[in-house]
């Protein structure tokens, strides 16, 4: 097995200046970093972290609880984002995912304790109010996509109101005036605050002859919801005739494409339709592809991880921005 020493020798550095290169010490020359660097990946060398943990009072463990984040593909970027700082940083992120069940989250906490992590980032699959167990408070926590009503911990959480605020100006920008914007079950709160800003849009444009039509077609409750998007998009369009459909999210835009296409309506040319979410390879598959707001989940993780980095302590409520992918549906 390659040692620490084995490197200093073919680097031709002090052994010492190995070991400032593996944790990362900015005061090493840059030339005898990059001799370090390039020994590292000849020899094939790995740092101990065992040993390292022993030697020092800091663990480099950053603990990740993702609820249920690997349900659906987008969430990953919220693992992704912080595994991509962390590793950039000389620190190991240790991802455990939990849900009702089978893992609790006091089993997660417990074990991350016990490997000494240096801070944990709780991140929930959406956007909600949690309450997290006591035994969290004495450790470094923050939270991403998700917030703790008590303001125990600071947080990062999308902006819902202003992404809906964008898409919707961007459709009445563009000249379409009849807007149904089929929504997300408005118990939840990016439901909510995207009606708001879909509201908001229509209030500042002050178009003539513009209308808006806001509906939830995800239904029931948590557990036990249902989707009636075909059915009511179908509906909207013999009776409202909308020129332009506003969807929830990219799965239920793939129905409305179904729908409006069964009418005998080009999605892009009769018809607009726009969406939320960039939904792994759903928007480009589609035909014409299709205007989504991206969710910042990568942009929240990479927050996440700086706010442990940086050692802060004030418990602040952040917001991340959507970015508006323009493709050719609307």
């Amino acid at each position: 097995m390659v040692t620490i020493k084995d490197v200093a020798a073919h680097a031709g550095v002090a052994f010492k200046t190995v070991s400032r290169v593996v944790n990362n010490d900015p005061t090493v020359k840059p030339a005898n970093r990059d001799k370090v660097l390039a020994s590292i990946e000849e020899l094939g060398y790995r740092p101990n972290r065992a040993a390292q943990m022993t030697r020092r009072k800091k663990s480099g463990v950053i603990g990740f609880i993702a609820d249920e984040l690997l349900r659906v593909p987008y969430t990953f970027d919220l693992i992704r984002g912080a595994q991509d700082l962390a590793w950039k940083n000389n620190k190991e992120l240790m991802v455990l995912n939990v849900n009702v069940d089978k893992y609790s989250v006091e089993g997660a906490i417990n074990h991350l304790l016990g490997h000494r992590v240096e801070g944990i980032i709780y991140a929930a699959m959406y956007h909600r109010e949690v309450t997290l167990p006591e035994q969290l408070t004495p450790v470094p926590t923050v939270l991403a996509n998700c917030f703790d009503p008590s303001k125990r911990f600071a947080s990062i959480v999308p902006d819902e109101k202003e992404a809906a605020r964008e898409i919707t100006a961007k459709m009445l920008n563009k000249g379409y005036r009849r807007i149904v914007f089929l929504n997300l079950n408005e118990n939840i709160i990016a439901g909510q605050q995207r009606k708001a800003g879909a509201e908001q849009a229509f209030a500042e444009h002050k178009g003539k002859n513009c209308e808006l039509h806001i509906e939830s077609v995800i239904i029931g409750e948590e557990g036990n919801e249902r989707s009636v998007t075909r059915q009511r998009a179908a509906e909207l369009i013999e009776n409202f005739k909308p020129d332009a459909i506003l969807c929830g999210q990219d799965p239920m835009a793939v129905e409305v494409y179904f729908v409006a296409q069964s009418l005998g309506l080009k999605v892009g040319e009769n018809i607009g339709i726009g969406s939320f979410d960039d939904w792994d390879i759903i928007p480009t598959l589609l035909q014409p592809s299709l205007t989504t707001m991206a969710l910042p989940h990568y942009d929240m993780g990479q927050w996440a991880i700086n706010y442990l980095l940086n050692e802060r302590t004030d418990i602040v409520s952040q917001t991340a921005k959507f970015n508006l992918i323009n493709r050719d549906s609307f």
